[in-house]
C-alpha cells in the first residue's frame, strides 16, 4: 500500500512537472493584505460542468484556508469570483521519415515523406478576483490556464485542480 502512494506522487509530480500550467497574478499596490481574515465565494462567470465547480470551490476553499483565511456563507472581508473559460489551441506536428542521400547541391537526395498532424487541445483558464467587500475593489487577481485532460480520472482532476490553486496562491498574500 505504501508503494502505491509513492507511485501515485510520482506519477502526480511528473504529470505537474511536465504541466503547461500558466500562472499569471496582479495586486492593487498598497493594499493591507493583513486586514483580510475571512472569505465568501460569489457566482463568477460558471463552467459548464457543475462537477468542476464544485471541485473548484473546494480547491479554492483550501488553498486560501491554508494561508489563514476562514471562509463564511456571506459577508466575508473578500468577495472571491472565479470565472470559467474554455477555449482550444492548436497543435501542428510534422515529423519525416527517409534518407537524405550524399546532399550538396549538386547531388540530390534519396525520397522521404514528411506527415503533418494537427490537433485541437482543449484548454481552460480560470480567473480569480479578490475583491475588498466594503470598498468594492479587486484588490487581487490570478490567472491559471492549462490544458484540460479528456482522460483523466476524477482522482487526477483532483489532484490537478488542487496543485493549480497551491501554485495559483503561492505567492499569497503579496509582500510588502
Amino acid at each position: 500500500m505504501k508503494l502505491t502512494r509513492i507511485a501515485t506522487l510520482a506519477l502526480a509530480v511528473a504529470a505537474f512537472g511536465c504541466s503547461t500550467l500558466e500562472i499569471n497574478t496582479d495586486y492593487a499596490p498598497g493594499t493591507d493584505f493583513s486586514k483580510y481574515k475571512t472569505f465568501s465565494i460569489k457566482q463568477g462567470a460558471p463552467p459548464k460542468n457543475q462537477i468542476a465547480a464544485d471541485r473548484v470551490a473546494s480547491a479554492l476553499t483550501s488553498a486560501l484556508e491554508a494561508k489563514g483565511f476562514k471562509r463564511v456563507p456571506e459577508g466575508g472581508d473578500l468577495s472571491v469570483f472565479v470565472h470559467f473559460q474554455a477555449g482550444k489551441e492548436t497543435q501542428i506536428n510534422t515529423t519525416g521519415y527517409g534518407y537524405g542521400g550524399w546532399g550538396g547541391w549538386r547531388w540530390g537526395g534519396y525520397g522521404g515523406m514528411q506527415t503533418t498532424t494537427v490537433q485541437e487541445i482543449p484548454t481552460g483558464t480560470l480567473v480569480v478576483d479578490l475583491v475588498d467587500e466594503v470598498k468594492d475593489v479587486a484588490v487581487w487577481r490570478g490567472i491559471a490556464k492549462d490544458q484540460i485532460s479528456t482522460s483523466a480520472t476524477p482522482e487526477e482532476r483532483n489532484e490537478k485542480v488542487n496543485a493549480v490553486f497551491t501554485e495559483l496562491f503561492k505567492d499569497f498574500p503579496p509582500k510588502k
